[in-house]
Order: C-alpha cells, then structure tokens, then sequence
C-alpha cells in the first residue's frame, strides 16, 4: 500500500443497520459526520426498508463520499451487521444505531483508548439514556479499569451500557467468528462474551452516547423473546469454560431464530402484542422520570393505567409523583418571604 493509499483508507469504519428508521437516522448519520476524527467510512444497510429510510440514506450517500449505503431484503440485524463488518476496511469497526447518537469527540476517545493498549480488543463508554420525547433517564457508567471490566463483564454479565457504544479491532472481531447468525436477537452480548475470552474490553469515562428508548426500538419490544437468546448466549459461555461442545445449544438458538424470522416474515410475531411491549416502555420510562422528580414521567404512567388500570405499580409511582408536588409545595411555601 501506497503513502497516499495509506493516508485515504479509513481509521474507523462506522457500521449501521436501519429497517424503517425515517424518523432518526439522519440524526444517527449527522452525528458521525460530525466527530472530530474524520478519517472514517460509513457502512449502512437499508434492511429492506419501504417507509422513506431508502431515499434518506441514498441522498446523504451522495453528500458524502464516506458513506456507503448497501441496500438488501430484510434480514434482521444481525445478517445485516455481519455483511457490513465483511466488507468494512478500517483495522477498527465502531458500530452506531439508526436511533441513536453520538457525541462528536466518541471516534477520537475510543481511537485514543486503543492506540494506549495493545491488550484492549473492544472498548465502549458511557452511555445516556433518553426517553421517546428525548426526557433524560440516566447515565450508565462501567469501571475504568480493563482488568476489572473485563472480569465483570464475564462473571457479572456487566456488559457495554448500549450495542451501539462498541468499537472493536476487527482482526479481534474476526478470531472469535464475528457476529452468529444463530442469535436474531443478543448478538453483541454472545459477541463480547467470546471477546472478553481473548482480549480486554475498555472504557472511555466520558458520555460519549445518547441511547433512545422508544416503541420501535428492540429494548421496546420483544423483551422475553430477546431474554431467551441471552440465555443462550451465557450457556455457551458456561460450555465453553467447562471445555463442551456448544453445538447442541446453538442449533436451540438457531431453531428460535428461524421461528422468529418466520413471524416476521408473515407479518406477525411471537413476541408480546405490540401495545404490551408498548406499555411496558412506558412504564419503564415513568418510573425513571418519577425517580429523578421530572412530572414528565406522569404522561407515561397515565398511558400504563389506561391500558391497564389494574397496575399497581404504575399507580403507585404516579402517587409517588404527586407526593413529591406536594413535598415541594410545602417546602416553597414553609420559606419566609423576603422583605
């Protein structure tokens, strides 16, 4: 390779998957074009989008050279991250989700972090997380220390905060067998596990990720279905330690997949009723507003009982929500007024 080839190829190749995301993924892609490490290309898969997503990515593809759009049929995400990460050229593979972004200085920090250590195969950060109306929930932080990440994140399950926080060497990636079509869902969890087994995950302390919860998103829906591939995951890491096949428990997970593939195929599902997984969402987002005094969380809350006015919890955390008016009220009121 040339010094003028090598001064063109890409620090970071950015991986993306988008499926009928119209409403975020210009955000999602603005928010890489903005990093301050510009030595990166841009791999998105349309996969099988038809609400407008297609004509989004092909407009901002012709804006910008590093952007490379591959359209196919809906596969699901994890075939499509696969054929994204087999065609990446960058020694490092960030991925980035179409709902999602990212701060403009997370390529450079995580770049940063492995150029400090050979050892460090995949590093994350801190991840914020949002509600669907852009409400801030948390941060979610992990350990600085790699050793100790990486113990926790294979004895502890204390894994990156978000699937689209991870930059990973892709000769790493690659050692390990990349991405198993055997897991439609829980893909990075089975992913870092195998990682960890061979090289150190690391963390940048810096929020450097806004993660959006929202109906759409895959933490929105199918929670138990994606809980079952989790447990796969774990198992085959148990296997591995305890020097056993895994096969037999892969083929589960591929027996899942292909029902979950199938569902999907005929537009209908396996997985919760989507107003379930809805409220669900809901609820979760509501308590957390609730739990950081933000009176925001009580439209949620509202939305959980109205669909199922039997929940006590959601009842019990909106009255929790009108004791903390009235808590405050008390303590404006008991204030003397200045003279």
């Amino acid at each position: 390779m040339s010094a003028a080839e090598s001064e063109l190829r890409p620090l970071v190749s950015v991986v993306m998957s988008c499926f009928n995301d119209v409403a975020h993924v210009t955000d999602a892609i603005r928010s890489i074009q903005a990093q301050t490490l510009s030595q990166w290309e841009m791999i998105v898969i349309d996969d099988g989008s038809y609400d407008g997503t297609e004509r989004i990515l092909e407009t901002l593809a012709e804006q910008d050279s590093r952007l490379r759009v591959i359209h196919q049929p809906n596969t699901g995400l994890t075939r499509a991250l696969r054929s994204a990460c087999d065609v990446a050229l960058a020694p490092l593979i960030a991925r980035q989700d179409s709902d999602d972004v990212s701060a403009p200085t997370r390529l450079q920090r995580q770049f940063e972090l492995f150029q400090s250590c050979q050892s460090i195969g995949f590093v994350s950060c801190e991840a914020r997380y949002l509600g669907p109306g852009g409400e801030h929930l948390t941060v979610v932080t992990r350990p600085s220390d790699p050793d100790e990440a990486t113990s926790r994140l294979l004895n502890e399950k204390l894994g990156p905060p978000a699937h689209g926080t991870m930059m990973f060497r892709k000769s790493v990636y690659q050692s390990v067998g990349g991405y198993r079509d055997a897991f439609y869902y829980a893909q990075d969890t089975d992913l870092w596990l195998r990682m960890a087994e061979v090289s150190k995950i690391a963390y940048v302390n810096e929020t450097l990720y806004d993660f959006r919860f929202w109906p759409g998103s895959l933490t929105g829906s199918g929670r138990n279905v994606q809980a079952k591939f989790g447990v796969f995951g774990q198992r085959c890491r148990a296997a591995r330690v305890a020097g056993q096949d895994e096969t037999p428990i892969l083929e589960e997970a591929e027996r899942l997949s292909q029902q979950v593939r199938a569902s999907r195929a005929r537009n209908n599902t396996i997985e919760a009723p989507v107003r379930d997984n809805q409220s669900k969402l809901n609820y979760l987002v509501g308590s957390q507003l609730v739990k950081n005094r933000d009176i925001r969380g009580r439209r949620y809350l509202q939305r959980v009982i109205h669909h199922n006015p039997l929940h006590a919890k959601a009842w019990v955390r909106l009255a929790q929500s009108w004791l903390q008016l009235d808590a405050s009220s008390a303590v404006t009121t008991s204030v003397p007024r200045m003279q």
